[in-house]
């Protein structure tokens, strides 16, 4: 197992680098700007690649086709154009293996396989994913918020910098606000009041 990051910080980073380069536009990913996932997975994974492999590489993710509508779409095994140099003979693929399973066909292998499995489910996540992913159902976002409060009270410290909401129509700053101190709950207020 090889952990990359992206060399310029981490998402609190871009998210201000984002603000700071144009105040006038949202800093947030979305739904339909995943930023995050180009700049600081995508993209530090297949600079790992380029670097460091020649010959044929597998990239196996978990992602299923009952998560989303997008992830139903996904071949279970295509080739990954952006890490591939066919004239140097490398060849990279991503590959799904659990692609077709349900849910519960997850959750009996883990069972059949120690039942070992990432914290975050104990803490009764819904889904694994980043701390406070702005795709998050709102049950995952205050399990992060708890469980990352300095994370937390960055992020709600960039809606009270910004005036920009977490996502669109709602401040992450509401979820667990006893969390916050008074500045940040004052800041996002006049925003809301603003908007």
């Amino acid at each position: 197992l090889h952990v990359v990051k992206w060399t310029h910080g981490d998402l609190i980073d871009r998210i201000w680098q984002r603000y700071y380069k144009d105040p006038t536009r949202p800093c947030w990913p979305s739904a339909g700007m995943r930023y995050c996932t180009s700049d600081l997975k995508r993209g530090p994974i297949s600079c790992f690649i380029r670097q460091n492999f020649s010959g044929n590489v597998v990239c196996a993710m978990g992602l299923r086709a009952e998560e989303s509508t997008a992830r139903a779409k996904r071949e279970t095994f295509r080739l990954r154009k952006d890490s591939s140099a066919p004239t140097k003979g490398r060849f990279v693929y991503d590959w799904l293996p659990i692609h077709n399973w349900s849910e519960v066909d997850v959750w009996n292998c883990i069972q059949q396989h120690g039942n070992v499995y990432h914290k975050a489910y104990q803490h009764g996540n819904q889904r694994l994913s980043c701390a406070l992913c702005v795709l998050a159902s709102v049950n995952d976002l205050i399990n992060g918020a708890i469980h990352n409060p300095d994370t937390y009270r960055e992020y709600c410290r960039i809606e009270a910098v910004t005036g920009y909401s977490f996502r669109k129509d709602f401040w992450l700053s509401d979820l667990r606000p006893e969390l916050l101190p008074e500045d940040i709950l004052r800041a996002v207020r006049i925003h809301k009041q603003i908007a």
